[in-house]
């Protein structure tokens, strides 16, 4: 695929503590079809032997620069990599995960139209060996002007590894350091804020799946857990601040649905665990967001929802539905 002089790409690795994954990842990184790029490794202050693996990577590709930093957390950590970046175009990495190929070269075909300001394309997941998951999520839009509207709703989350664009996007817009869910707070308004979006279908990114990551810390990690909720609620309240800025009835209703099926699916996540302080704590924070929330533009499923909470009948219709999870995966697992 053609490349056009000059169009250099910054691929952006924010690493800590993936020692027994870097290699795997900067493997796929370096063996783009498009050569044009720059590759930035973050080490964010690991604890264990990843900035001496990130450092052995400099003699076998010179494209390959290392930057070492005290532990920031992963905003701050992208916020450095976007500060040393050379490149006109942006790709987030999770050094994790691992990329496609012709992930580059794709969305580059796309990118030479000075229209287009970021391309969105589909990811797969692998487990912790590596090994796909056979589980696919391509990007099924048709059209390009629903990217934000789907972000807004959650019909697609809110990834910023699952797209390449233009690094003019981020001149003002920066990972809110010390916060989790940055994703949350910021993939809206790159999305918003481009000329124009392109949408491939393709699953280019591979997302590994493993228990000690950020996700899955919020199941094992109390502490770790509310706070995750905490920032995600204060992006939610972003979101929709910025909402009502656009005047766009439809973008309120949008954001604001969202939040409170986070609330919800989190609610009954934690009845699951048996965390029964959190689960007290995300109903009270969905009590008071129903104070400021109009319930007749609410989603049908979120108004039963509602209803239920007010009649004490939520947490007994959760227990239960997750008591009959658990039962039918005991009963396959025998079969």
């Amino acid at each position: 695929m053609e490349q056009r002089e000059g169009q250099l790409v910054s691929i952006i690795l924010p690493a800590y503590n993936v020692a027994n994954y870097l290699d795997d990842c900067l493997k796929s990184v370096i063996s783009q079809t498009y050569t044009n790029t720059e590759i930035i490794v973050v080490d964010d202050g690991s604890t264990d032997d990843t900035a001496r693996k990130a450092d052995d990577w400099l003699s076998k590709d010179g494209r390959i620069h290392v930057i070492h930093q005290k532990n920031g957390g992963l905003s701050a950590a992208r916020n450095t990599g976007l500060r040393y970046a050379q490149g006109e175009f942006i790709l987030f990495v999770d050094p994790d995960d691992r990329i496609d190929e012709n992930l580059i070269s794709k969305c580059m075909s796309l990118l030479n139209n000075d229209s287009v300001s970021l391309v969105h394309y589909g990811y797969r997941l692998i487990d912790e060996n590596g090994v796909l998951c056979g589980k696919n999520f391509p990007d099924t839009l048709t059209n390009d002007e629903e990217l934000l509207p789907t972000i807004l709703s959650d019909k697609i989350p809110s990834h910023s590894w699952q797209f390449l664009c233009r690094k003019e996007l981020y001149s003002d817009i920066c990972f809110p350091e010390g916060r989790k869910a940055e994703d949350l707070a910021t993939t809206y308004k790159l999305v918003a804020k481009a000329k124009r979006c392109a949408v491939l279908s393709d699953c280019l990114y591979e997302y590994r799946v493993r228990s000690s990551s950020i996700l899955g810390e919020l199941t094992s990690n109390h502490m770790k857990a509310m706070k995750y909720y905490q920032d995600e609620l204060l992006a939610f309240h972003e979101m929709i601040d910025w909402a009502k800025k656009t005047k766009s009835d439809d973008y309120i209703h949008m954001a604001q649905n969202n939040m409170i099926q986070h609330l919800f699916y989190h609610y009954k996540h934690l009845l699951a665990l048996d965390d029964i302080r959190g689960a007290n704590w995300i109903r009270m924070q969905i009590r008071e967001e129903l104070k400021s929330l109009s319930l007749h533009q609410m989603k049908p499923l979120n108004k039963i929802r509602v209803f239920m909470l007010k009649i004490n009948l939520l947490s007994l219709y959760y227990r239960l539905n997750n008591l009959f999870k658990k039962t039918v995966k005991k009963i396959l697992h025998k079969i």
